[in-house]
């Protein structure tokens, strides 16, 4: 006698539904790209913003935010010490300033470093889990209620 595998099936908490959905396939169904002789790009329906994945942390925002104070007291500090090279004389109340516009530069570049190091962990440890549970997330397309379901 031959047993009938079922297909085991989740309910809603909030409403009782039982048709449930992938948040990967509401994401998927609800993403499209258009091309036309002036441009193109993706269109999305509400529905597949709210289930869309979590994304990765870019390195952007920090090369900008930290480029800019490195490049700029590195370069003002490097002006200065050429300089006080130069006219070793003339320009001995720069020394000061000069110092304290590498160390910034230095600074800047160390928390540039530990930016870097603390979106690399980020995408290393914390994303991936963030991605698998977005991967056994389910969205009641009745009421549009989203529950986690470790299958």
């Amino acid at each position: 006698m031959g047993t009938v595998l079922e297909q085991m099936r989740y309910q809603c908490d909030r409403c009782g539904g039982t048709s449930l959905v992938a948040a990967p396939v509401v994401y998927r169904q609800g993403t499209h790209t258009y091309s036309s002789r002036f441009g193109s790009g993706t269109a999305q329906s509400f529905s597949a913003h709210a289930a869309a994945p979590p994304d990765p942390r870019g390195y952007g925002r920090s090369v900008v935010f930290w480029g800019i104070p490195v490049c700029f007291t590195l370069f003002w500090g490097f002006v200065g010490l050429a300089g006080i090279l130069e006219h070793s004389k003339g320009a001995a109340e720069l020394g000061s300033t000069v110092v304290v516009l590498l160390l910034l530069g230095v600074g800047s570049i160390m928390k540039k470093l530990l930016s870097f190091r603390r979106i690399a962990r980020y995408n290393r440890n914390v994303y991936p889990r963030l991605r698998w549970n977005w991967e056994h997330t389910y969205v009641c397309p009745r009421c549009g209620n989203s529950q986690f379901i470790p299958s």
